[in-house]
């Protein structure tokens, strides 16, 4: 000891004072160092030791999104924890060294705050140095398997409890499943038996498996006719979108349309053109000798061998029926890379296509001429029409050949518009009788089943770009083959636009399939959605959706004719749920439209309240019922999914205002879960809200 006194050599004040960090640690008001520390110099020894942080904690951290860096690692976790960061090249890995445990407890509680930004691979609390297995496993983290992360047992997707006592809105008790109501085939295999026609118009069973995708429009679900004004026509024109297809009209009814093309017939053959032998069609293009007129090389054909024999024998030339279909084009779907027209879609995935060339597009205009003349005098049908049955179908100021489908409702009869391929149900007196010679002549409208879309039900979207792609625009087929679907006896296809050197099924694809929605935006409330109710009146037949609130007087329920429409939309959410969305967790705020999972389905809902415990509670909209559901089971709600609302609302008229358990089980076994009930009455207020009249409720409670 007395030598080391004597010994003031080593004696360094002023190194002492710089190495103590605890007298250069100046904080500012706001935590932060106001001046950077100084690092002590290196020694040779220090200068050749690279694991000079083994004795700090840290963690091994895996970066979930892209654009974290060094900086942004710092500021998540705070510049006074950090000490220093490793960052191996090329990897999605980073080690985190802290100053001290509290450091360290602050970053574990800051990674389970926002778990979607990093995942813990592994923590170390210091003190002790590493190995040189521990040293090559640092610098290659990149390349080895992670141990598991032991985190906190309370984490944000953990399932607590659901808190019942602060919710201020009544859940459904019940539990019960969402009813599914599937589509009931317009065509059976009953119908197709051995001689019936059928067997005979319907050979390979195309309309087996058809099922009618427009019951919205029937509905009122949509606008279906849009008025447009046209310079070369004084009155306006009117197109009307009808079961798959568009056409047009003139803005008067259907007499004045009638007589107005009466009066231009006379006004033409007053003016000199004549009607082709032919086709019946106007043509001012006449033999020079005997004064007989056609239209064009086609007409011509047809009666040219007559006309050599007659012509300047005082003889008119007669058209045999016979000759006319041998030189008609036959039908059948056009050949690969040929052009073709839509002339209408029947679903998602399924258009018909009839060619585009000049000869096919002569005599599919033709057939429609036939059918139009002829169809002008027939009669009405004497009788319902079978099943297999060819009608001429007049509608407003429209006249074309369609195939009898169902007549098991005799007043709503359905039908095929077989030169266009749409759907619809039509009143009997419609119905008129065809000749076989109309009824024989060729269909050029062929069904193609496009490759790549699926079978969806239709947006408002993608119904409205369907319509949009008829009539002009020119496409390209293109088809192999082997890629026929034997199944629903169509060809699979692409449809290439020719103007605008793009697929129409890629187009298809795009404006059905939705896209998740950014979080960093506001979403979309109820009002966003349309709504579609069932019209007040008498004698009404409902779908119940859901009687949970049955105790409260109200029920929900569908319209008998939509119901199959809700299962149909129920497999868009549950792709979009699945498949496209990528955010694991979404608490939606009050009043907005979520996707949340019901008993593994997932369905639209409407967020009603928040308590706090990770269970919102999701009204679901196309259902009724108020469940608690897990954040973890909620989706943010796309733009693209427009599906109207078909579920309403309605307070049970006549009920009194406390019922017993007893009378809610008897009203819960009368109104069933998926039962399709008679409404003897609905009412609507001036308040938009409905209610129910069903008399034999009141017997029923008693």
């Amino acid at each position: 000891m007395d030598v080391l006194l004597k010994d003031w050599s080593n004696w360094n004040p002023m190194a002492m004072e710089y190495r103590n960090e605890g007298s250069t640690d100046y904080v500012d008001s706001f935590g932060q160092n106001v001046v950077e520390k100084e690092r002590a110099p290196m020694g040779k020894k220090k200068a050749v030791d690279k694991n000079a942080n083994t004795e700090y904690p840290y963690l091994v951290l895996k970066k979930k999104v892209m654009h974290i860096n060094k900086c942004a690692l710092i500021n998540f976790f705070g510049r006074k924890h950090v000490r220093n960061i490793d960052i191996p090249p090329n990897s999605d890995y980073f080690v985190v060294y802290f100053n001290d445990l509290g450091s360290l407890e602050s970053a574990h509680s800051t990674l389970e705050t926002f778990p979607q930004l990093l995942q813990v691979q592994r923590s170390h609390c210091g003190g002790q140095k590493k190995t040189r297995d521990e040293k090559m496993s640092m610098q290659r983290a990149a390349n080895r398997v992670p141990e598991p992360a032991k985190l906190p047992a309370m984490i944000p997707t953990h399932r607590g409890p659901v808190d019942t006592q602060t919710r201020t809105i009544h859940v459904s008790c019940n539990g019960n499943k969402h009813p599914e109501f599937l589509a009931v085939p317009i065509v059976d295999s009953a119908c197709y038996k051995s001689g019936s026609l059928m067997a005979i118009r319907d050979a390979k069973k195309r309309f087996l498996n058809v099922k009618f995708e427009f019951n919205l429009e029937r509905h009122g679900a949509y606008v279906l006719e849009k008025e447009y004004t046209e310079e070369t026509s004084s009155k306006p024109v009117i197109q009307q979108m009808r079961c798959g297809r568009h056409l047009f009209k003139d803005s008067t009814d259907v007499d004045a349309g009638h007589s107005s093309v009466d009066d231009a017939d006379e006004m033409i053959i007053m003016s000199g053109y004549k009607r082709c032998v032919a086709c019946k069609d106007y043509t001012s293009t006449v033999c020079k000798i005997c004064d007989m007129p056609f239209c064009d090389a086609l007409c011509w054909s047809i009666v040219s061998e007559q006309h050599d024999q007659k012509c300047g024998t005082g003889q008119s030339v007669a058209i045999d029926d016979e000759n006319l279909k041998k030189l008609l084009p036959k039908a059948g779907l056009p050949p690969r890379r040929s052009k073709v027209k839509i002339t209408a879609f029947e679903q998602s995935n399924v258009v018909y296509v009839r060619p585009a060339d000049i000869l096919s597009e002569v005599a599919y205009h033709r057939v429609l001429t036939e059918v139009w003349m002829h169809g002008k005098k027939a009669p009405k049908l004497d009788q319902l029409p079978v099943c297999g049955q060819i009608v001429i179908y007049k509608f407003e100021a429209q006249i074309v050949r369609a195939l009898v489908l169902n007549v098991d409702n005799p007043k709503d009869i359905c039908v095929v518009c077989i030169d266009f391929g749409s759907v619809e149900y039509t009143a009997p007196n419609n119905l008129h009788q065809c000749s076989a010679t109309v009824a024989d002549l060729p269909r050029y409208a062929a069904p193609v089943k496009l490759r790549g879309v699926p079978r969806r039900a239709l947006t408002p979207h993608l119904r409205e770009a369907m319509y949009a792609v008829q009539g002009s625009l020119v496409f390209e087929l293109r088809y192999h083959k082997r890629e026929y679907d034997y199944d629903s006896h169509m060809q699979t296809a692409v449809l290439i636009d020719l103007e605008k050197n793009r697929g129409l099924n890629s187009f298809f694809k795009k404006v059905m399939t939705p896209v998740e929605p950014g979080l960093q935006g506001r979403g979309f409330n109820e009002d966003f959605l349309p709504h579609v109710a069932a019209p007040p009146g008498k004698n009404i037949d409902m779908i119940v959706t859901d009687n949970s609130f049955l105790k409260y007087g109200i029920i929900h329920c569908t319209p008998a004719g939509l119901a199959v429409e809700i299962t149909k939309m129920q497999r868009t959410f549950q792709d979009y749920g699945e498949k496209i969305v990528k955010a694991e967790t979404y608490a939606a705020p009050k009043g907005e439209l979520c996707i949340a999972k019901y008993m593994g389905k997932w369905c639209r809902g409407v967020s009603l309240e928040l308590v706090g415990d990770g269970y919102p509670s999701i009204l679901f909209v196309d259902y009724g019922n108020i469940a608690p559901i897990h954040v973890t089971d909620i989706r943010a709600y796309p733009e693209q999914l427009t599906y109207p609302i078909l579920t309403t609302e309605y307070d049970l008229i006549g009920l009194p205002e406390e019922l017993t358990d007893a009378q809610v089980k008897r009203l819960e076994k009368q109104l069933q879960v998926g039962a399709r009930v008679t409404c003897d009455e609905i009412v609507k207020n001036q308040e938009n809200n409905y209610s129910l009249r069903m008399e034999n409720l009141q017997k029923l409670l008693k």
